[in-house]
């Protein structure tokens, strides 16, 4: 029986970087990204808190369509990408299980743009509706 890795953890990173890697939609959809994206998670369950630290985040190293390589930290101080973006564990989760529309649930502030230009994300609507349909392949 497969066992869902734990969001956040470094095996969930690899599995998320092994699906990127193995979607030609995402590759399609995100020619011309070329901007590592620090992903944190906010207001995890003590479990998950006592094993991961109380700032994890998921740094992931995107270049055209491919992911470089998805890293668990867990503690960043912000200057790891030029794009981070923050949410609770639980809006994580609701976006990952339901499969949100990721540019709508930054509008709505279900998850938030800390560091970035919007704008440049606006410009790969369809990469980002796909990373959220690959991070529900892997599960939370």
């Amino acid at each position: 029986m497969y066992m869902m890795p734990d969001f956040p953890s470094q095996e969930w990173a690899d599995i998320f970087c092994k699906y990127i890697n193995e979607s030609e939609e995402y590759r399609r959809s995100a020619q011309g990204w070329v901007w590592p994206i620090l992903f944190t998670v906010e207001d995890l369950p003590p479990d998950l808190k006592a094993k991961y630290g109380d700032r994890p985040a998921i740094l992931v190293k995107l270049e055209n369509g491919r992911c470089l390589e998805a890293k668990f930290l867990s503690e960043y101080t912000g200057n790891e990408a030029p794009f981070i973006i923050s949410g609770k564990y639980d809006d994580w989760r609701e976006l990952i299980e339901k499969g949100m529309n990721p540019v709508n649930a930054l509008v709505r502030r279900k998850i938030r743009l800390v560091k970035g230009n919007f704008s440049t994300i606006l410009r790969y609507p369809k990469a980002a509706i796909e990373l959220v349909n690959i991070a529900k392949k892997v599960g939370i």
